[in-house]
């Protein structure tokens, strides 16, 4: 889930990451309170990245639709660069409906009510295209970890 974006380019990167990412499923791709360029220009493309990979793009004008037409069991903000905060990579992950919370600009909050995550070794004004894919890359560690273990 994407909130807050206002850079059409920012918008149609975070989707071809998401989609585009081998390994880990992304069953959907939420925007929420696009502005600007990024809801005249971005969504349509947006559109389009989503439609050659074959996913849904909803998106939606507030954050009490996603609530409204979605039911997550867990919900995670995740922020580039903040050591104080718990790390993505100490989360368990497991196979139940979550939904994963970037904020589109480098200087946004997300007003969805989530646990917040962290990934300190980015700078914290990292697009979210660059958290996404480090989002995505470190949950695919953790589940080879776990393919892995329960192998041997």
């Amino acid at each position: 889930m994407l909130s807050g974006v206002t850079s059409p380019h920012r918008l149609v990167e975070s989707v071809r990451v998401a989609y585009g990412f081998k390994g880990v499923n992304v069953g959907m791709f939420v925007v929420v309170r696009s502005t600007g360029l990024a809801s005249q220009v971005g969504v349509p493309e947006a559109y389009k990245v989503a439609l050659r990979y074959g996913k849904p793009l909803v998106v939606l004008s507030g954050i009490k639709e996603v609530f409204e037409y979605f039911s997550f069991d867990k919900i995670y903000l995740v922020v580039p660069g903040q050591s104080d905060l718990r790390r993505l990579e100490d989360v368990e992950l497991e196979e139940s409906n979550y939904a994963l919370v970037f904020t589109g600009d480098e200087h946004g909050r997300s007003e969805i009510p989530a646990e917040t995550l962290s990934i300190p070794e980015l700078p914290s004004d990292s697009p979210p295209q660059a958290t996404i894919a480090v989002t995505l890359y470190t949950i695919l560690k953790k589940m080879y970890r776990v393919k892995s273990a329960s192998a041997s």
